[in-house]
């Protein structure tokens, strides 16, 4: 009885291909978007449609998102900042909670979860219907004409969708403060203008984008690469969303860090 090495692989060597792939295919996919754009091959009528899309899937969904998540924020921070005695200072704790963190992990956790999974849903089922092979049959570039158009619809998107849950979170928190915590508008606005930064909002811009980005790739990563009919198709969607959420928080903390770094907080300089 002879046993197939190749059907033993080891968790570490899959992990190794998978993550060699991902880094690849990423790599190819930003010299094909910058040399697209470069040479004006970019389908401008597919990167409408697909961030139409987008904007459909994940706007509403980001915003009713938002809503609770801005009214928990400002009834934590009304609460401790009663019993500190410091409730004229809850719209620092908002601009700082909300414009630097909150506002843009919403955002790619929409771009992660809905339009991820559509992406990779569409690519793995037209991967699995020989559509991808056909059009490698016909000389065509898949990367520049299925890749690359997300890419830049999701970033878009992406940056649309941040502001959008931005100015509703900030909302959310602002009228319960004021209309139910009865707190002071004025004070509430000094603080918020205070020590709220213009910098902070283009960082969350920035990460909003960065995620998009990595969700996108991932997606379609896995969605060019599904195997095993519908059932393959359903374990690239699972995949994807999963790693996506996992390279989302890398992403952030670093970026996060990085910002820390460069840019000094209120009050040190």
């Amino acid at each position: 009885m002879t046993v197939d090495p190749a059907a033993k692989a080891s968790p570490t060597r899959d992990l190794a291909n998978q993550v060699g792939g991902l880094i690849a295919f990423s790599v190819t996919a930003a010299s094909r978007t910058v040399t697209t754009i470069a040479q004006r091959r970019l389908s401008l009528t597919e990167t409408v449609t697909q961030a139409l899309f987008v904007a459909r899937v994940c706007t509403i969904p980001a915003l009713l998102l938002m809503l609770p998540i801005g009214v928990l924020i400002a009834v934590s921070v009304g609460s401790l900042a009663g019993r500190l005695g410091a409730g004229a200072y809850s719209g620092a704790v908002v601009a700082f909670v909300v414009v630097g963190q909150a506002a843009a992990l919403v955002c790619a956790l929409m771009l992660a979860g809905v339009a991820g999974s559509a992406i990779c849903a569409d690519l793995g089922s037209r991967t699995i219907r020989e559509e991808i092979a056909a059009m490698e049959v016909m000389g065509l570039d898949v990367i520049a004409r299925l890749v690359v158009p997300r890419l830049i619809a999701s970033m878009f998107v992406a940056l649309a969708v941040c502001g959008m849950v931005t100015v509703v979170g900030v909302g959310a928190c602002f009228f319960y403060q004021v209309f139910v915590a009865d707190q002071s508008a004025g004070a509430f606005l000094a603080t918020f203008s205070e020590y709220g930064r213009v910098s902070d909002f283009a960082m969350a811009m920035v990460k909003s984008v960065c995620f998009a980005i990595t969700s996108t790739l991932i997606a379609s990563y896995k969605g060019l690469n599904a195997k095993g009919g519908p059932s393959g198709v359903a374990d690239a969607v699972n995949e994807a969303v999963v790693l996506a959420f996992v390279m989302v928080f890398v992403v952030n903390t670093v970026l996060s860090q990085l910002y820390a770094v460069i840019v000094p907080a209120v009050g040190t300089y």
